[in-house]
């Protein structure tokens, strides 16, 4: 096992702990509370959009927006055609709903999971469990994304000390599944 394997080992190991000793209701109402809740909703809004982008009703929906522009020969018809604002309008929408959604589902856990019954305690100590791991995760995944975006030297010696890694951290840097929206906008 190199370093890097002991490294994400000990970080999701803290992800557990930290995650079972707040619970669920607690983290998500920390992850959506004021500017951190703003945050989080853009996180999600990257993480998934691509993925939510892709489905099929969703693109004819883009394809029909795209249109209205799209068949212009002026100069801010083609300027439109070519920074994509339906790409724009379908991300600040998600945006709004994802933050909202977020505030929503955080107030119904909250009010639900810090009963004090014990089989809602559970579900609330492996709720934040599961919740801060998988946060810590998809974090470093955005740190493996901002590394290989920069490039250089930094991104050469991390894939290095990545190689050989049990659980496969070379394969996801040079894999990172959080390509979605910049495959999306380079088509």
């Amino acid at each position: 096992m190199c370093t890097a394997d002991w490294i994400a080992i000990g970080v999701v190991a803290g992800c557990i702990l930290l995650g079972a000793l707040l619970g669920f209701g607690k983290l998500l109402a920390f992850f959506t509370n004021k500017i951190f809740g703003k945050i989080t909703a853009l996180f999600v809004c990257y993480t998934f959009g691509g993925m939510i982008m892709s489905i099929g009703f969703v693109q004819d929906l883009l394809i029909k927006i795209a249109s209205l522009w799209s068949s212009g020969d002026n100069f801010f018809l083609v300027f439109l055609t070519k920074i994509h604002p339906e790409v724009i309008i379908f991300y600040i929408i998600l945006f709004i709903a994802v933050f909202w959604l977020l505030k929503l589902l955080a107030l119904l856990a909250k009010a639900i999971l810090e009963i004090k019954v014990m089989p809602l305690k559970i579900i609330n100590k492996v709720g934040g469990a599961l919740l801060l791991t998988a946060t810590g995760i998809l974090i470093g995944l955005l740190i493996f994304q901002i590394i290989a975006w920069v490039g250089g030297e930094t991104a050469v010696n991390l894939l290095n000390d990545l190689h050989g890694s049990v659980f496969g951290l070379d394969k996801l840097f040079l894999n990172n599944p959080l390509l979605g929206l910049v495959n999306v906008v380079k088509g």
